[in-house]
């Protein structure tokens, strides 16, 4: 007797970027959409608790606080726009109340999951350590995002290492 069985799928395939920015927009891990993307409000995993995809690499930055006060700027600004023009003597105090609210409530709301996207996108396209065709790129970012003291740039401008006795800056003599 022939029995078949279900294909499987390749367990590591990796996603398209649609399917990695909508894993990110549901704070999930863009590449298996198992793993939960945060620890806290808006601070990232280092790594997927499901796949081990790291995330410490990622450069969301500004760029997600940029898109929800694009987006919660057209959605007020028509409200406002909307009440004033549609309706006669709306009372400021509605105005007072109802905008800087609801602005607050989907600022919070639509800040963690513009991120996840962001990161989502990131990973999808292969930005930022995320390129599985290039495995040392990870170390190259790490070394970038140390923090720099200034003193390998002083020692190559001045051609002296740190601690070295300088004498160039000794006092002038003086007549």
């Amino acid at each position: 007797m022939i029995t078949m069985e279900p294909a499987s799928r390749p367990s590591h395939a990796r996603p398209d970027v649609v399917q990695a920015v909508g894993r990110g927009l549901r704070c999930r891990c863009p590449a298996c959409g198992e793993g939960r993307l945060f620890e806290r409000f808006l601070k990232v995993a280092p790594s997927c608790s499901e796949c081990g995809q790291a995330f410490h690499h990622h450069r969301a930055d500004d760029f997600p606080p940029y898109l929800v006060m694009f987006i919660v700027g057209h959605i007020v600004g028509y409200g406002i726009y909307v009440a004033e023009t549609r309706y006669e003597n709306v009372p400021v105090l509605f105005h007072a109340l109802t905008w800087p609210t609801l602005a607050v409530v989907l600022c919070l709301a639509l800040l963690q999951p513009v991120k996840g996207a962001v990161i989502g996108l990131q990973y999808g396209n292969g930005m930022h350590g995320f390129d599985p065709s290039r495995p040392g790129r990870q170390e190259e970012t790490d070394e970038r995002r140390k923090p720099d003291d200034g003193r390998a740039r002083r020692e190559a401008a001045d051609g002296v290492p740190d601690g070295a006795a300088r004498t160039d800056l000794a006092k002038p003599e003086t007549p």
